[in-house]
């Protein structure tokens, strides 16, 4: 079992890409288990979302948390980074990302690996590049962290064709973080966290 934990700033796009996830999974051979995701219609998380699904035979759980500065958001997010063992650490590519990172320097991701999406990307394609760049730079230089892969996503509940292959990406991405097949050494946690 893989426990992925979403972390982003508010207003990213993680409650979004929680949602395209459920119904991409619903869509597909896989299914969902239990859960509490408040549903299609959630637009803000301000406690806690978790869906358990499976992935090729094995039953997994996704926690999406708040982005907001609150002591309930700061409760559960804590929650979050106890209780999962792979990170999706996502980021708006329309909005400020030094403004972003002030986010993530706020706790610490207990584990050496984790996976980003760069969401919004139907907003501000211009930013990929830079942002790919600055947020690698800043897990590996600053967090010590090894970004496994960065995906751009796009998680509106319906998008043309033009932004579909984005669209896939937010099941593609979270589905990687439960793929047993790579070296899930590089996901382990920390010594002595």
């Amino acid at each position: 079992m893989v426990n992925v934990g979403i972390l982003g700033t508010m207003n990213c796009g993680k409650t979004s890409v929680f949602v395209s996830f459920m119904n991409s999974l619903a869509s597909s051979d896989e299914k969902i288990i239990a859960g509490a995701p408040g549903g299609p219609e959630m637009y803000t998380t301000q406690t806690v979302d978790f869906i358990r699904f499976t992935s090729k035979g094995f039953i997994h759980v996704l926690y999406g948390t708040g982005g907001h500065q609150t002591p309930i958001t700061d409760y559960y997010r804590v929650y979050v980074l106890r209780n999962a063992n792979r990170f999706l650490c996502m980021f708006d590519l329309s909005e400020d990302l030094e403004e972003q990172f002030k986010f993530y320097r706020g706790f610490e991701i207990p584990t050496k690996a984790i996976v980003v999406y760069l969401n919004k990307y139907d907003l501000a394609p211009e930013n990929l590049k830079n942002y790919q760049e600055k947020v690698s730079s800043f897990f590996i230089d600053e967090q010590k962290k090894l970004v496994r892969d960065i995906f751009p996503t796009v998680a509106l509940r319906t998008v043309d064709e033009e932004h579909e292959e984005y669209k896939q990406n937010c099941l593609k991405g979270i589905l990687s973080l439960c793929d047993f097949d790579r070296d899930a050494s590089a996901f382990d946690v920390w010594e002595g966290q």
